[in-house]
């Protein structure tokens, strides 16, 4: 019985998670379909795939179809400080009062069939559940990893989004853009609207191939950045480009939506991690969860305008990030640490390419922050890294309601 946040992380974490160990290759959809059979039909959600801003435009959407009172259900990961983030109920991460009867129900299945889910899919399994339990809910559901063979794929989906495309996971994924847009486009359905996120001139050569091969999908909408600004309290230019398609996925969603309201409730929408400022007197710490060189870049022009002068980055990574793509986007005379962090992926003090090896080594973000305490801060990298800042800082939980 599950009747606390540690019981809850104990249960998911009794079984194999691959977001700790990275077996990405093992990953299968055909258990999760199979399973998904035994469970409450879940309503058609809005799924949210890409390399960078999935979280983002899930907040965006959730905002903009909450200002009109709607009902919603976003499951999104991996989280930062509380695994009840990962489901957002009425835009309120779930409580243990309402995700205890859902775990009692997977569990249940899980025992009548024989199967023994993953982590992930469990944390999936708990979505649906909840999903199907509150009348006329709206559910936006973020792919974990690729699209082909992830939890989201086994939904039919009403409305299908894909964020900025850039390189990650290339040894699972494929090690070109074209082969990333194959693994992302399948979370489509063909007669249901597949939105495009703006992106760089690469990725929409490449995703353009891809959806010319499968002629059923779409009707497919190719999203530009709008003309009107939105007001935005995430941080950073790159997420109007976010704003921009959740608003058009809002309307998809529900189409008597109304955009001045929509956007008035964007405009209110954060989100732990994305560019997330914490202020003691004059110092800044600028938080951001980073995993490759277009999104260290989009962290750093966000540094740039709202750090002092003098401000150091510190980045902690995975040990199967591309490294070599986020070393290409650091300014030259920029002061680095590196950090490490509670996860057996975090790239330790030796794993890190022979450029970085005279730079500052911090085991973790406790003696990162012992050892620098008189200058603004960016931490980047690791949404593990990010959720250990963010308490190591005391800072407050972003308010998403």
């Amino acid at each position: 019985m599950i009747t606390s946040v540690t019981d809850l992380e104990t249960w998911l974490s009794a079984t194999v998670d691959h977001e700790r160990n990275g077996t990405f290759r093992d990953i299968r959809i055909e258990r999760f379909r199979a399973f998904l059979a035994l469970l409450p039909p879940c309503p058609a959600p809005c799924t949210v795939g890409g390399t960078k801003g999935k979280g983002s435009t899930v907040r965006l959407i959730e905002a903009a179809l909450r200002a009109h009172g709607l009902r919603t259900l976003a499951f999104t990961s991996p989280h930062v400080r509380s695994v009840r983030e990962r489901w957002r109920l009425d835009g309120v991460p779930a409580s243990i009062a309402e995700l205890a009867p859902a775990c009692a129900v997977v569990a249940e299945v899980e025992h009548r069939s024989g199967v023994a889910l993953t982590y992930f899919e469990r944390t999936a399994a708990i979505a649906v559940v909840l999903a199907a339990s509150i009348p006329a809910c709206t559910v936006l559901w973020e792919v974990g990893l690729g699209g082909r063979l992830d939890c989201a794929n086994a939904l039919d989906c009403q409305v299908a989004v894909i964020t900025h495309l850039s390189h990650d996971h290339r040894d699972v994924l494929g090690p070109t853009l074209g082969h990333i847009a194959a693994e992302k486009l399948p979370i489509a359905r063909p007669g249901r609207p597949l939105l495009i996120a703006p992106q760089s001139p690469a990725a929409a050569a490449a995703l353009a191939t891809q959806v010319a091969l499968m002629p059923s999908l779409g009707p497919v909408t190719w999203i530009h950045r709008h003309a009107d600004p939105f007001a935005l309290s995430l941080e950073g230019a790159h997420q109007h480009d976010n704003a921009s398609t959740a608003l058009a996925a809002a309307k998809l969603m529900y189409p008597p939506l109304d955009e001045a309201l929509a956007r008035s409730g964007m405009a209110h929408a954060t989100l732990a991690a994305r560019c997330q400022k914490v202020r003691r007197g004059e110092r800044t710490w600028l938080i951001d969860g980073a995993h490759n060189g277009p999104s260290i870049a989009a962290t750093l022009a966000v540094a740039h305008a709202c750090l002092r002068p003098g401000w150091q980055l510190v980045i902690g990574t995975a040990t199967d990030k591309e490294i070599d793509e986020i070393t290409a986007v650091l300014p030259t005379g920029i002061r680095l640490h590196r950090c490490g962090y509670d996860s057996p992926r975090a790239r330790s003090r030796d794993a890190w390419p022979n450029g970085w090896q005279h730079t500052p080594w911090h085991a973790d973000i406790g003696a990162l922050l012992a050892a620098v305490s008189d200058v603004d801060l960016c931490i980047t990298g690791s949404f593990y890294l990010a959720g250990e800042a963010l308490r190591a800082l005391g800072a407050q939980d972003v308010q998403v309601g």
